[in-house]
């Protein structure tokens, strides 16, 4: 019970992580883009490392919850109540779009690092790239987490 406990948190922990390192960048990415000098040190300077934390807690999301699902599998002896696979088809659905928008920022991240030292990571498109990747990861991070509540209590 312990293990099963310890995966639990550590598969919302690693979730609260990645939603909340990306809204710390949405955040700073709409204060500072009224000032480009400091977006263009922000962005080649704490982006990247940001983005690190959030590949690495998005990426240890599925392994907890193929061990979590592993864990309710048992409990329910191989047939899961068709309410709990709606809501986990949901939740990895929402995963799928959120390491997809990860990618994209990624990349996004990357260009405005490389263009940093030339001043091109000025530019507002980057900003509003940045913007609502971040944004859109937070939301549909809420809503999973949300989801992922709901399903604890099935």
């Amino acid at each position: 019970m312990v293990l099963r406990t310890a995966i639990v948190w550590v598969h919302v922990l690693c979730g609260v992580v990645w939603v909340g390192a990306s809204a710390s960048i949405a955040l700073a990415a709409v204060a500072l883009s009224g000032e480009p000098e400091e977006w263009r040190k922000f962005a080649t300077r704490a982006v990247p490392r940001i983005n690190r934390v959030c590949v690495a807690a998005a990426s240890v999301i599925p392994v907890t919850g193929i061990a979590n699902l592993a864990f309710v599998a048992r409990t329910y002896r191989g047939s899961l109540p068709p309410p709990f696979v709606a809501i986990l088809s949901a939740k990895v659905a929402l995963f799928a779009v959120m390491a997809a928008a990860l990618w994209a920022v990624w990349g996004v991240g990357a260009s405005i690092g490389a263009s940093g030292a030339s001043g091109a990571g000025n530019s507002g498109v980057g900003v509003r790239k940045l913007i609502a990747l971040y944004a859109t990861i937070v939301i549909l991070g809420a809503m999973a987490l949300g989801l992922g509540l709901w399903l604890s209590g099935t």
